[in-house]
Formats: C-alpha cells, sequence, structure tokens
C-alpha cells in the first residue's frame, strides 16, 4: 500500500499555497507542488527502506545470535530470486525518479511564449530589476497567475537567484545571459536570496518578491517607470531613501564604515575634499575648473557611473558601475539625499512626514485626479 500511495503523491501535480512537508516553505508557484511531490517522494522511500534494512538487521542479530564457542554455520549460497529483486526494482524506482526529475527540469528550462519578460541585473550586492515600461526596482514586482520569465546578468562574480517560496533557483553567471522561469499563485510578498558566495556582503544581498493581482501590477509599474516625475525638483531628496535600498549592502547612514565610505557627514567631506584616493592623490586637488571633477556634484556622480576611476584610499574599490541603472534625476535624488542626510534617521526614514516619498506621490496623485475632473 505504501509505494502506490507514494506514487500518487508524486504524480499529484496541483495544490494549495501551503507549507510543505518536511519543514519546506509555503507553495507560492504553480511547479512548487511538483518540486516537492518528488521532494517528499524520494524521502519517504529512503525512510521506507532504512526501516526495512535496519529492522532485519535487528532482527538477525537477535535471530542468529550465539553464546561464544558455537561452532560456525555451513556457507549459505546466493539466492537468485532475492538478488534480482534487490536489483531489478531499485533500477525501475531510479529510472522512475530520473524520469520525473528530468520531465521537471526540462519544463523549468523552456518558458511558455507571451510569458512576461523582467531583466535582471546582479552585482555586489544588491538586485536591480527592469521592466518592459522603463521601469527600475531594487524589488522584484510580478503579475500573479502569469508565467514571468527573468533574464539575468551579473556584472561582477557569479551569483545565484533563489526563491524559496517559487522552488526556483538559477546561477547568474558573468559574461553570458541565464533565465529562470516561474508562475506565482498567489498576491504576497516572498523572499529572494542570492545563493552563491559573492563576496563580504553576500549575507546582505536580499530582496523581495511582490505579487500583485493584474490591475494592480499594471498600475504599480506605471507607478514605478513615473514616480521621480512626479516629484518637485526642490525636493529630490525625498526619493534618497528609497535609492538608498540599493546602496545599503555597502554604505551606511549612521557613521559605521562597512565595504565603502559611510553616507553620514560624506557631502560635508567632498565639499571640503577631503578624499584621499590609493594614487595618493586628494579630491581638493582633483576639484574645481578645468580639473577632472568640476564640483562636489560631479565628483559623486562620476563615482556612480564610474566608481574604480577614483578609489578611496582604505578600500578595497568593489564597488560595481550603476551607469545606464540610474536616470540623471535619481542621481541627482542621491546627491540631494546627501545633501540632507539631517532629515533623515539612520535607517532613512524621514524625520518629518513632510518629507515622505509616499506622501508626496499620493498628493500628486491626488492633483491628478483632481485635475483631469475639472
Amino acid at each position: 500500500m505504501m509505494i502506490p500511495s507514494l506514487l500518487t503523491m508524486l504524480l499529484a501535480t496541483t495544490g494549495d499555497l501551503k507549507v510543505g512537508q518536511f519543514g519546506m516553505p509555503v507553495q507560492a508557484s504553480e511547479v512548487a507542488p511538483v518540486i516537492d511531490n518528488i521532494f517528499n517522494f524520494i524521502t519517504w522511500i529512503c525512510i521506507f527502506f532504512f526501516v526495512i534494512i535496519v529492522g532485519f538487521i535487528v532482527f538477525f542479530m537477535f535471530k542468529y545470535s550465539k553464546p561464544p564457542g558455537t561452532p560456525a554455520t555451513s556457507n549459505v549460497t546466493h539466492n537468485t530470486p532475492i538478488e534480482v529483486a534487490w536489483t531489478v526494482l531499485p533500477l525501475i524506482l531510479v529510472i522512475f525518479i530520473f524520469y520525473k526529475g528530468m520531465d521537471g527540469y526540462i519544463d523549468l528550462r523552456s518558458a511558455p511564449l507571451g510569458a512576461y519578460e523582467v531583466n535582471v541585473v546582479a552585482q555586489k550586492w544588491n538586485w536591480t530589476f527592469h521592466y518592459k515600461n522603463g521601469a527600475t526596482t531594487s524589488v522584484l514586482i510580478v503579475p500573479a497567475n502569469r508565467p514571468v520569465k527573468l533574464i539575468m546578468s551579473s556584472q561582477d562574480v557569479l551569483h545565484a537567484l533563489f526563491i524559496p517560496d517559487f522552488r526556483v533557483k538559477q546561477d547568474v553567471v558573468p559574461g553570458r545571459i541565464t533565465t529562470l522561469w516561474f508562475t506565482a499563485i498567489k498576491a504576497g510578498e516572498y523572499d529572494l536570496y542570492c545563493a552563491e558566495y559573492c563576496g563580504q556582503q553576500h549575507s546582505t544581498m536580499l530582496t523581495k518578491v511582490i505579487v500583485l493581482d493584474d490591475a494592480d501590477f499594471d498600475t504599480r509599474i506605471t507607478e514605478e517607470a513615473n514616480y521621480i516625475d512626479k516629484i518637485p525638483p526642490d525636493m529630490l531628496y525625498v526619493a534618497g531613501p528609497r535609492l538608498y535600498m540599493r546602496c545599503k549592502s555597502c554604505h551606511s547612514l549612521d557613521g559605521s564604515d562597512m565595504t565603502g565610505p559611510t553616507w553620514q557627514g560624506l557631502w560635508d567631506r567632498t565639499v571640503d575634499g577631503e578624499q584621499v584616493f590609493t594614487d595618493g592623490t586628494t579630491l581638493s586637488n582633483l576639484m574645481g575648473a578645468g580639473k577632472l571633477f568640476d564640483g562636489p556634484e560631479d565628483y559623486v556622480t562620476q563615482s556612480i557611473n564610474n566608481p574604480q576611476q577614483k578609489i578611496r584610499m582604505n578600500y578595497s574599490g568593489s564597488m560595481p558601475t550603476f551607469k545606464g541603472q540610474l536616470g540623471p534625476l535619481e542621481v541627482m535624488a542621491i546627491i540631494d539625499f546627501l545633501k540632507h542626510l539631517d532629515k533623515f534617521d539612520t535607517d532613512g526614514n524621514p524625520l518629518d512626514s513632510a518629507d515622505d516619498l509616499a506622501t508626496i506621490l499620493d498628493a500628486a496623485k491626488a492633483a491628478e485626479a483632481a485635475s483631469s475632473n475639472e
């Protein structure tokens, strides 16, 4: 009875959003129940044979236990039916497991036609997601019940995108394009990790997958593409905390040194030209009319787009380029954020609700709605 029930479990390919057996996380994609069924099938097979084999070992230990001095028994010849059984039956099980595994693997490698495509850029130590309408986010936003194909590349070292609740993982290899696809089955938030050791701050290379219903997804992606344009020019700094999420794995706001220098007091040090570089030059000698950097804003901009040009003393220079990933307004927003860090706490949260990005965007949306109704 056990083997047929295991086969029934393995052949089932659908399931509700629930916690898997053996402590597996929730099943939040179409493929998750399939992966769990194979895993559970193999695990129960192992348990079944472990109990049988250990049971026979213990039984034979007592059945054939003899006191010291007992003459040895005669040699026992082989048993052909038993030998055939323990060879053929495991072979059939292994072939069946291989077939189910290969079938699932091929399916995971072939995204359906018409899948929604998102370009993913991995770099130490963050993820960047680019959408067809020009939106760029630091969290992965996808529609529910629609196939999504991730087209992934790395700007530096080997990474691996892993979404446990979806049961999908794929290496992101420098110099190559790799792909991954899934269909999320329920709206919600799920964890996304880098599953390949990629350096000092590897453990901080994590973000969220936000799954939305179709209507909410379309609205959110449109807002993501245009949010920076809705911020008043004299308040670009309010976008700073959002952009800082892509930088927080290397730069702190509380004065502590990480892989990169802290942003606390960075603007004042830049204006004063205090930075000393690994080649022995100082920013004060390189900044000004006709020099390498026109001014503090130009220095920060070039440091974002070409970070290897001048590397700060006592730092490794591991920062990747953000050229092409941040638009001019977003770079200006980071600079403005550095100038107004006193308006935020050390986690990047605004001290005054008037400086909250969501509040400003809601006000802009309300103004647009009022204008359209006039």
